[in-house]
């Protein structure tokens, strides 16, 4: 029964919300469908885990649908890289989930319920697909679920302004679509295939012609969009701003993520590392973006106005770092890549975890009306602060962690001089992080600053409550609103200063991609 078990894994991860999602419409029940999304996200993470021990103890799980074999059949394939990104993604979405239940997304309408329930695990089966899945059409597929499940998330946000960001954001990720699936079209007329591993033999036998590059070329456009990498980044800040707190919660630990996996897995194990930043230049592609991204994106963030859209701009910031570490190309480098992709996840997860409850409880995201707030909401401020030092990478954090690999990685390659973008960035950062702590521990309250601009404000309501009184701005928290905020702090506290779990799986799943011949002679 156990091996039974372990043998469907793979599939599981997709095929468990994809029929569990219609039955949140079916029952009809708000209370039904929330039992339904939290008890499906603790079945995907127990199964994420289970295929992490199994991979990381020396089991590749290879599935096959409906037993037929490659490359006539689609396959599931789950290594090292993929156990690792699969309980990233499914580790974000069990605590997002959580945090759903709570008060921060009020605004969302009974009825609605359901209906969100099931957009949320779409979303999460269509990320999942794009992990697990060995055949480079299926990709295509699972992206489009996991898109059209995120647009109408982001559409249920509390401001009028999230229908338009939803649709900038399908605008924008149609037209990154379709280059993927320009790619993967032009890659099966010139082999007749669509499996990955495949795909992977017949470049390398036959070599690059002109219809393989222009493949390459579009695959980057494409997934570019979708991973958010300056400059293609322009659907991000909107998305993540204006919608509900708990989607912007999931999509930024998850979605950019699972995007930059599939890069990773393209570039390496279709295209073949050689072709891609040897006889293609994509190496300096990527680190020119990953500069341009890290330099400017903060700057951007500096001058925002608005708390949620801040640290929207920082996650362009912080994608850059794991861009330059795919553009190092080595295995210290996509080790660096990884970690950072692990450590930004709970870093970015917990600060919109504290902005969403801050801005539920004082009705607004507007830096200048959170004057004070910190007196009044401590837990969220400072689990947000902790936060904001991660993303600088002080160190002690997962933050210094991971960006002082980066830095070790480029200095190894020869590339010492990426060092000084990266500290760079980081000054950038602690300019903005201490533009928030400077509002919300040291500035007056709306009540004791008297602005003419905030007293014509539509939230002078909400900052009447803003004082030094216990239990500012509204409720107390709900378990569901601190418990995955407080587990999501203490995960970033501890692997910032015992790294070793997180390096170790970072360094195996880069080596299973970058050099898989040592990876099985070491088993």
């Amino acid at each position: 029964m156990t091996d039974l078990l372990s043998r469907h894994l793979p599939i599981l991860q997709v095929v468990v919300p994809l029929l569990i999602s219609p039955f949140c419409v079916v029952l009809g029940s708000r209370n039904l469908a929330r039992i339904l999304m939290v008890s499906t996200a603790v079945v995907m993470f127990a199964i994420s885990a289970m295929l992490l021990g199994g991979v990381f103890n020396g089991e590749v799980y290879i599935y096959h649908l409906g037993g037929w074999a490659a490359p006539w059949g689609i396959e599931y394939r789950v290594d090292h890289l993929t156990a690792f990104v699969l309980f990233t993604i499914n580790l974000i979405h069990l605590l997002a989930s959580i945090f759903c239940l709570g008060r921060t997304d009020d605004n969302i309408g009974h009825a609605a319920r359901p209906v969100f329930y099931t957009a949320w695990l779409l979303c999460i089966a269509g990320l999942n697909g794009m992990v697990v899945t060995n055949d480079a059409f299926n990709v295509f597929v699972f992206l489009e679920i996991s898109s059209l499940a995120a647009y109408m998330l982001i559409s249920c946000g509390r401001d009028p302004k999230a229908i338009l960001a939803a649709y900038r954001y399908l605008i924008v990720g149609a037209v990154g679509a379709t280059f993927v699936l320009l790619s993967i079209g032009l890659l099966y007329m010139q082999t007749g295939t669509l499996n990955i591993s495949d795909l992977s033999r017949i470049i390398a036998e036959r070599g690059a012609d002109r219809t393989i590059i222009m493949a390459l070329s579009f695959f980057i456009i494409g997934i570019g969009i979708k991973c958010a990498i300056f400059p293609l980044h322009d659907w991000l800040p909107n998305a993540y701003s204006f919608a509900p707190n708990s989607v912007t919660v999931l999509l930024s630990g998850t979605a950019t993520k699972v995007a930059l996996y599939v890069m990773l897995r393209f570039l390496h194990d279709l295209f073949g590392a050689n072709f891609s930043f040897t006889e293609m230049p994509l190496d300096i592609v990527l680190i020119l973006c990953a500069i341009l991204g890290m330099l400017l994106a903060p700057i951007a963030a500096l001058r925002e106005s608005n708390l949620k859209r801040m640290f929207a701009w920082s996650s362009v910031a912080q994608i850059s770092y794991i861009v330059m570490g795919i553009g190092i190309g080595t295995t210290a480098g996509t080790a660096a890549a990884l970690l950072h992709l692990f450590n930004h996840s709970i870093i970015k997860a917990a600060i919109f975890m504290a902005v969403g409850i801050v801005i539920a409880r004082t009705g607004t995201a507007r830096i200048k009306l959170l004057g004070g707030v910190a007196h009044g909401h401590r837990f969220a401020c400072y689990a947000m602060l902790f936060g904001g030092l991660g993303l600088i990478g002080i160190p002690g954090t997962v933050g210094f962690v991971s960006k002082w690999v980066l830095v070790t990685a480029a200095v190894e390659k020869g590339w010492w001089w990426l060092a000084i973008p990266v500290l760079a960035g980081s000054l950038v950062s602690a300019a903005y992080v201490w533009r928030i702590v400077e509002t919300l521990w040291t500035k007056p309250t709306a009540m004791e600053g008297g602005s003419a601009d905030i007293a014509r404000s539509k939230y002078l309501p909400a900052a009447i409550n803003l004082g030094h009184m216990p239990n500012t701005g509204g409720a107390p928290l709900h378990i569901v609103e601190w418990l995955p905020l407080m587990v999501l702090t203490g995960l970033a506290l501890w692997f910032g200063l015992n790294a070793s779990f997180t390096s170790d799986l970072a360094i195996r799943a880069a080596a299973s991609l970058i050099n898989p011949e040592s990876m099985s002679l070491s088993q």
